[in-house]
């Protein structure tokens, strides 16, 4: 047994707290059956092993203990990771536990246990699934309980060809717009109605609380069993159906269990989401005040976000569209009853010891959200005893795949979906709606979409969606640019025109070349400058017209390509990198610079030394390389402002900072 694993086990002898309150003091040991991290603050709130076996609940709780203390000696702030990563931690050690049929971990370091179990996990999941648990397995490995590191080559044996994986879904265009629609005209048709839908709410709470009492009293009771509160709820649904509410607010509907607000909750949550990309609860921490538009052209939308920061908030923004300000004020308003209503309980329970401040705070908080519950149980004590007052849209991957939207896909539909989703095909059919709908199907959406249509690249997609590394975000975009590419290959009327418009740009620089510059510079342009003269000489005033010019681009005879570093390349197969090469190596054989071309290259020089100045003012050593580079690039321009009669001052500024 390793020293780590005994000092951790003389450490569990004394069942140690494991969570604080944020005023120091220990609320929840190790052995407890939930963990209280509600003075963190984060979107989590607990950790519950009520539904961990009992007979692995101890060491999974102890190995977790062990991997939390290592992380906070380790950490500059003496903190651990996120709530949601132990949350995850705890559901891969309990999947380990149950595949395995052990769990004292530490048996993991010997050999021949370690072959029992790895034989147990073949075709435990997906490739994501398998290489999750190698993780928390290599995290115990850090944390020094085992010796066992679990490489790739040994996790992917564990997994089933037959499980599904993939990233987020990607709509089909016409699907895309079809939702956005939808949940603009919902937004725009009920943003008028919050402030009396709030008010209708509330008076059904103040109804059917009166009703409540009024019942218990008559029974002399100070509960209803199941059968008289169906009793006593229908009775009020009847009354409440002719109230006149009901008529003045489109399709509204009165539910204490919220599920028409739920609808609404829902639209406005799409509509924020397909025109932010914000992640889950970067949505759920909005509210109507989240909007402002004072500052910039670009609406944008502010929240919190807590992705790669130990759970730790970070206020952000993001760029998004009028429609959105809407959307905050009609879920943030019509919910203001449930919102009165709830608090009145929190300030209750608070002061009657049924919450502690922590608890109380962060509720709090998740009431200051335009998306809290809908749901308003008559039972004081499951209101406020929630674990979040936010509006539940998680579980199921089609959480918000909603009836309203009456998808029915096309032919078009699915083999666009087929396109953008290669790991999920076969999952739409002609006639059907989206095998899911998840909040994090309309960040993938937005990337798509945006992409697709050249609405922004994958710099904007990192910005937009809070990615550290880009990498993340091509891999959102994926297939946008081929199903762009296969859009447009389909489109013969359009391929047409782009032909013709490539055409015509080709003869338009053969044009200025041939008759309209004085003077050509480069190897090719000085051979074809020799070749005019002759035939000038000869007296022909234009030397090659624009119908010869065509008939010669379109049998392929010329070539040619704008080129980065000024003119033109004819070389129809070059590979050179020509804003490098024309530095270190021997001119391109190949290029013409015309009179046009050689002031851009003016211009450019002119830019290059205020630019070389500048830096070089720094007098910083680091910067050595970059100004030799930029003086040689505006060395080499020379020689052709030269050869066109362009007047200029020869540069020869030294490097102030130069190592020795």
């Amino acid at each position: 047994m390793s020293e780590k694993l005994i000092q951790l086990r003389q450490e569990l002898a004394e069942n140690p707290y494991v969570t604080f309150d944020s005023d120091g003091k220990g609320k929840s040991r190790v052995f407890d059956v939930e963990w209280d991290f509600h003075a963190l603050n984060q979107s989590k709130k607990s950790i519950s092993f009520g539904h961990v076996d009992e007979k692995f609940r101890q060491d999974i709780q102890s190995y977790l203990y062990g991997m939390m203390q290592w992380q906070k000696k380790k950490s500059n702030s003496r903190s651990h990771v996120a709530v949601n990563s132990l949350i995850r931690n705890r559901t891969e050690l309990k999947s380990l536990a149950t595949r395995w049929g052990k769990s004292e971990f530490s048996l993991l370091s010997s050999e021949r246990e370690w072959k029992k179990c790895a034989k147990t996990l073949h075709g435990f999941g997906s490739k994501n699934t398998c290489k999750n648990l190698a993780t928390v397995i290599n995290a115990l490995n850090k944390s020094g309980l085992v010796t066992r590191y679990v490489h790739k080559r040994e996790y992917i044996k564990w997994v089933n060809p037959n499980a599904a994986e993939g990233q987020a879904i990607a709509f089909p265009e016409a699907i895309h717009v079809s939702i956005l629609k939808t949940v603009i005209e919902f937004v725009e048709t009920y943003h008028p109605y919050r402030h009396q839908i709030s008010e209708a709410m509330e008076k059904l709470y103040t109804y059917q609380d009166e009703m409540l009492n009024a019942e218990l009293k008559a029974l002399g009771m100070s509960i209803l069993d199941r059968r008289q509160m169906l009793t006593l709820t229908g009775r009020i649904s009847r009354r409440v159906m002719q109230w006149p509410e009901r008529k003045a607010i489109p399709n509204f509907s009165f539910d204490r269990r919220g599920r028409w607000l739920g609808t609404l909750l829902r639209m406005c949550f799409i509509c924020v989401g397909l025109f932010s990309a914000a992640r889950r609860e970067e949505l759920l921490s909005m509210n109507k005040d989240s909007y402002d538009d004072s500052l910039a052209a670009v609406p944008k939308v502010s929240g919190f976000s807590t992705k790669g920061n130990k759970g730790e908030k970070i206020y952000t923004t993001w760029n998004t569209a009028p429609i959105a300000k809407l959307a905050l004020e009609l879920a943030f308003d019509a919910t203001q009853a449930a919102r009165r209503y709830s608090l009145e309980r929190l300030d209750d329970g608070y002061q009657n010891g049924q919450l502690t401040k922590d608890q109380y705070n962060s509720k709090q908080q998740d009431l200051e959200s335009a998306f809290i519950s809908s749901d308003i149980p008559y039972d004081r004590g499951a209101l406020i005893n929630k674990a979040s007052l936010k509006y539940t849209i998680e579980g199921a991957g089609d959480a918000l795949n909603m009836k309203e939207f009456s998808i029915t896909a096309t032919t078009e539909d699915v083999e666009e979906f087929d396109l953008l989703n290669p790991d999920r095909a076969g999952t739409l059919e002609v006639g059907g709606g989206l095998p899911r709908l998840s909040p994090h199907d309309l960040r993938r959406s937005f990337v798509v979409f945006m992409v697709k249509n050249r609405l922004g690249n994958a710099l904007t997609v990192k910005y937009q969606l809070k990615h550290r590394n880009i990498n993340m975000s091509n891999w959102y975009a994926n297939y946008s640019e081929l199903a762009r590419t296969n859009q447009l290959l389909m489109d013969a009327q359009l391929m047409s025109e782009f032909e013709e418009a490539i055409e015509s740009s080709a003869v338009d620089a053969w044009d200025e070349i041939y008759n309209v510059s004085d003077t050509l510079s480069g190897a090719e342009g000085e051979r074809i400058a020799q070749n005019k003269a002759e035939r000038l000489a000869q007296g022909e005033e234009i030397v090659m017209s624009r119908s010869e010019l065509l008939a010669l681009v379109r049998s392929g005879d010329k070539s040619i390509v704008l080129l980065p570093t000024g003119g033109y390349c004819t070389n129809r197969n070059c590979e050179r990198l020509c804003s490098l090469m024309d530095i270190v190596e021997a001119p391109c054989d190949h290029k013409v610079v015309t009179d046009k071309a050689a002031k851009r290259l003016s211009r450019e020089r002119d830019n290059l030394i205020a630019s070389f100045r500048a830096i070089n003012d720094m007098g910083d050593y680091a910067n050595e390389l970059i100004l030799d580079a930029r003086k040689k690039k505006i060395q080499s321009i020379e020689p052709t402002l030269v050869k066109h009669s362009i007047p200029f001052n020869s540069f020869n500024d030294d490097i102030k900072a130069v190592w020795s």
